[in-house]
């Protein structure tokens, strides 16, 4: 019988074999806290992209460290953390707010005979139908470069929309004019694919980046606006779209990581949508296509009985029933 030590060795043996793979596991307690740990690793660069980041906090004890392969010979890099919770917990950091979100909560419902134990752990969803459909399509075939142009365009048209109704507080710009401002990029941007000069465009200023912001691009077709924009508004429009910008670098980059979970909680479980089950330990495995557009759901519950309540009330229960047939037999003889 596989128990919860032997199961994170297993599954240690047989994780690592793509770009970054992460570990998670939740280790939950008989007073409802819970041990979480994760473990991610991986080459330099997809370790330190930050598409996927451990919490930032007092509460979690973080190191990187890095070990040389025996077979290869390649470097081989580490992120791990480790922290004491309860409750629930958002496990943000705020230096990487385009990283995906994994939001955690575990509680306890006490009753009388029972408490039953609730895991609940979501990782959000990128809904990336919904803001770049061509994105969707991409990353399922990431070899096929064709899609890449257009990828690059609806993401542009999707965070400059974005980051103009997001600073509409600033300026006094009606809504018709923002609508003329995205029309009019469409058409930039269908031009420049026609003129042959996307390709060129979509190189602009990545630094690093899969998807950069094209600067000239951007302002020079701003520049029929000029008259009638607010003084600022450009270069405000121009910071704005780099969240977001900065989101679809990070889907993109998460596209080569996969996830592996697997958590244990006291007495027996009764309900979860893991994967698969080694005794009293749950293991869920997934990776972006899970998460693409809507969010993945971890979900277990378990229940401990406490015998010796139920056998007291039983006990008690019998007691009273026959000192109720005692006083009814008692009365009928005395009448």
């Amino acid at each position: 019988m596989i128990n919860f030590k032997q199961a994170v060795i297993l599954i240690l043996c047989s994780l690592f074999i793509s770009c970054v793979e992460t570990l998670i596991t939740i280790n939950v307690l008989p007073d409802a806290r819970y041990r979480m740990s994760i473990v991610s690793k991986g080459d330099k660069e997809d370790i330190e992209n930050n598409d996927f980041t451990l919490p930032k906090s007092s509460e979690w004890s973080i190191k990187t460290f890095q070990e040389r392969d025996d077979e290869t010979g390649d470097m081989i890099f580490f992120s791990s953390g480790e922290s004491m919770l309860e409750g629930t917990n958002l496990l943000i950091n705020n230096d990487h707010h385009s990283a995906l979100r994994y939001p955690i909560s575990v509680k306890v419902n006490k009753g009388v005979f029972s408490d039953t134990y609730i895991l609940h752990q979501l990782f959000e969803g990128r809904q990336v139908a919904a803001k770049y459909p061509t994105l969707a399509l991409a990353l399922l075939e990431p070899s096929d470069e064709s899609k890449q142009i257009t990828v690059f365009t609806e993401v542009m048209l999707y965070c400059l929309k974005e980051s103009i109704n997001n600073i509409k507080l600033q300026f006094d710009v009606k809504n018709l004019l923002k609508e003329r401002i995205v029309n009019h990029f469409n058409g930039a941007f269908y031009k420049a694919g026609e003129d042959g000069n996307l390709k060129d465009i979509s190189q602009d200023n990545k630094n690093g980046n899969i998807i950069g912001l094209p600067e000239k691009f951007i302002r020079s077709n701003f520049k029929p606006f000029d008259e009638i924009l607010p003084l600022g508004f450009v270069d405000s429009s121009l910071i704005g779209m780099l969240p977001c910008i900065n989101e679809a670098n990070t889907t993109i980059n998460l596209n080569d990581d996969t996830f592996k979970l697997i958590s244990t909680l006291p007495g027996r479980v009764f309900m979860s949508n893991s994967d698969s089950i080694y005794n009293d330990t749950l293991l869920w495995s997934f990776d972006l296509k899970d998460f693409t557009n809507d969010s993945y759901t971890i979900e277990a519950a378990s229940i401990i009985y406490y015998p010796k309540k139920i056998q007291k009330a039983i006990l008690v229960g019998t007691i009273l029933i026959l000192f109720v047939l005692f006083l009814i037999a008692k009365r009928k003889a005395i009448l």
